[in-house]
């Protein structure tokens, strides 16, 4: 025996438990839309924070308006230079545990040429509730000693309702 006749009334209740099941699902993912440029260098422009139910997803543009070559790498999880993000209401700080788009700085550094732009994906711990202002830079937003090579740093993110 194959079980009772699939009905219309059985077909609409499951489909209504799969979709109930995905809008709850989706009602603990939010995104934000910042478009926030860096205070010190308006090409690295913060796009988007978006928190879901296990993990952070930021999103970073970094473009290149001037006349010369630029090199950009990101240091991996665990460096002393990697990203972290910090709650600054809640004094929570959240290490980055992966990212994409751009090269690892321990194999070589990606080069964008002007007119240029990549797209910089770092992935967090899911922020704590009730986070609303963040820090996100390397290296929890402290000075590079090389001179040369400046650390990324947003100070003032917030978080509004979208």
């Amino acid at each position: 025996p194959m079980g009772p006749p699939i009905t219309s009334a059985t077909s609409l209740r499951a489909a209504c438990a799969v979709m109930c099941m995905l809008a709850a699902g989706a009602a603990h993912a939010q995104t934000y839309k910042l478009n926030l440029p860096m205070d010190d260098d308006p090409d690295t422009v913060l796009q988007t924070i978006a928190v879901l139910a296990k993990e952070t997803r930021i999103t970073l543009l970094l473009k290149n308006t001037s006349d010369d070559d630029v090199g950009v790498c990101v240091h991996p999880a665990g460096a002393a230079d990697a990203f972290t993000l910090r709650a600054l209401d809640t004094g929570d700080v959240l290490q980055q545990t992966a990212f994409s788009g751009v090269s690892d700085c321990s194999v070589r550094r990606d080069t964008v040429r002007p007119g240029k732009q990549k797209t910089l994906r770092l992935i967090f711990p899911r922020l704590p509730k009730g986070a609303t202002r963040l820090q996100l830079g390397e290296n929890d937003c402290q000075p590079n000693a090389d001179a040369d090579v400046q650390n990324w740093c947003f100070r003032d993110i917030e978080l509004t309702a979208p």
